[in-house]
């Protein structure tokens, strides 16, 4: 969750001010109800158009041409806290943590034992599964080939039939890694960019308290 403080620079004057240390707990709470309700509305604009509260366009993809975080206009959610002097914004969920990594532009780490998981998650195949047809495209691609027999020169080339029906996902992906030369590395970490999500100047939170004061009179 992303909590919304006054700031120093305040666009209120001295007895607007006054009028809102003065207010009672009811308003206060219409107030920040208010306020959120309107972050939370500019927020999901602000996600569908791919940019931050200040109108700077979002650093895309590496790869791919898909939005960032687009499921993310959905349980946005805004509350009240300390006898609603406090309000918060954000996803009261594990959404609100990838949420707040994208919004401060924290890396993301990771290894073979998150990778592990990931596979879970999206119920991948294990390493005892039949070989995958994009693995068997691999070792076609890598010229993968039988050891010689008798006075072959060079063995011949597997079908990706006999791939997918005769070996493992655990032993193609080792047979990859091998024929790349490459190992895999076993901790790693992932550059994210910041994306800031939440955020409302303090002209327009004056602006939406001299609303509500002005209603109150």
């Amino acid at each position: 969750m992303i909590e919304i403080r006054p700031d120093s620079k305040s666009y209120l004057r001295v007895k607007e001010q006054l009028e809102l240390l003065a207010l009672d707990r009811k308003t206060r709470q219409r107030i920040l109800k208010r306020i959120g309700a309107y972050t939370v509305k500019t927020t999901r604009r602000n996600i569908r158009a791919q940019r931050d509260p200040d109108g700077h366009v979002w650093k895309k993809r590496r790869k791919g041409r898909g939005k960032m975080l687009r499921g993310f206009t959905k349980k946005l959610k805004h509350f009240q806290k300390n006898s609603n002097k406090d309000l918060y914004i954000g996803w009261p969920s594990a959404r609100g943590n990838v949420a707040y990594q994208h919004h401060c532009g924290i890396e993301q780490k990771s290894g073979l034992s998150a990778r592990k998981r990931q596979a879970r998650k999206h119920k991948e195949p294990d390493k005892n599964s039949p070989a995958t047809r994009e693995q068997a495209k691999a070792l076609r691609d890598l010229d993968f080939r039988f050891q010689p027999q008798g006075r072959q020169k060079r063995g011949k080339r597997p079908t990706m039939k006999w791939i997918r029906e005769n070996m493992k996902v655990g032993e193609a992906a080792k047979t990859i890694q091998a024929l790349e030369n490459r190992t895999p590395a076993r901790d790693w970490k992932i550059e994210r960019p910041q994306r800031r999500l939440i955020g409302i100047s303090p002209r327009r939170v004056s602006m939406l308290i001299k609303r509500e004061l002005n209603r109150s009179k």
